[in-house]
């Protein structure tokens, strides 16, 4: 897990300030670690368990956060008022920036992409084991490519004011995934862009990262 330490960043000119620490894991979840947790492997891609997990719904990565969450409290590793969860969009975006302004966290130029990312241009179509690539300035790999990411926050658009800790809408219909795929063009891996699906579906390009940090709602 990497320290991410509290900060501010701008999105789409909108000054977004998170005021806690969290960690975030350097790596995508795998498929072996999907694996061991909970007893299955939903992903198409199986080749080798150090791949991302893939095709998880919304609700099965927040069934293997508290799963995570459960083990590591009845271990005693885990202090009060802490919980391996996703992460909120605004600290998904933070950290992959790194403290950067540019288009991705190595820049504004796509061409060199391919030293740290898995997109649609060099994938050779599927996911690969994760941590290949270079990671971004805060120690991350695969924050751009290989599986696009959920977090916690249902979709809406962004409101036009400045946000302390935002943690999106209380509902919705559709979840917000972050960071990119195998799958598509390395454009829609920028450190801004967003998609969104229902939290029911799972599907091959997309995955997760585990957070740690304070509950939230």
């Amino acid at each position: 897990m990497i320290l991410i330490k509290a900060g501010s960043f701008v999105r789409q000119k909108q000054l977004i300030t998170l005021t806690r620490d969290f960690w975030l894991a350097a790596h995508e979840v795998t498929q072996g670690e999907y694996q061991t947790v909970m007893g299955k492997n939903p992903s198409k891609f199986q080749d080798n368990p150090s791949h991302p997990v893939e095709r998880v719904g919304f609700y099965q990565a927040q069934d293997y956060c508290a799963a995570i969450t459960r083990r590591e409290t009845q271990a005693g590793r885990l202090s009060s008022g802490y919980v391996y969860r996703l992460p909120t969009e605004a600290e998904w975006e933070y950290a992959c920036r790194a403290g950067t302004t540019n288009l991705f966290s190595f820049g504004d130029d796509a061409s060199i992409a391919d030293q740290y990312a898995w997109t649609l241009e060099n994938s050779e179509a599927q996911t690969h084991p994760v941590g290949l690539k270079r990671p971004n300035p805060w120690g991350l790999y695969d924050i751009h490519g290989n599986v696009w990411e959920w977090t916690l926050d249902w979709f809406d658009h962004y409101p036009e004011k400045a946000l302390t800790d935002p943690v999106g809408p209380t509902g919705g219909t559709l979840k917000v995934f972050r960071g990119g795929s195998w799958n598509h063009t390395v454009e829609l891996a920028r450190s801004r862009n967003r998609f969104m699906m229902s939290p029911t579906n799972g599907i091959n390009f997309v995955g997760f990262r585990l957070a740690l940090g304070h509950t939230i709602r």
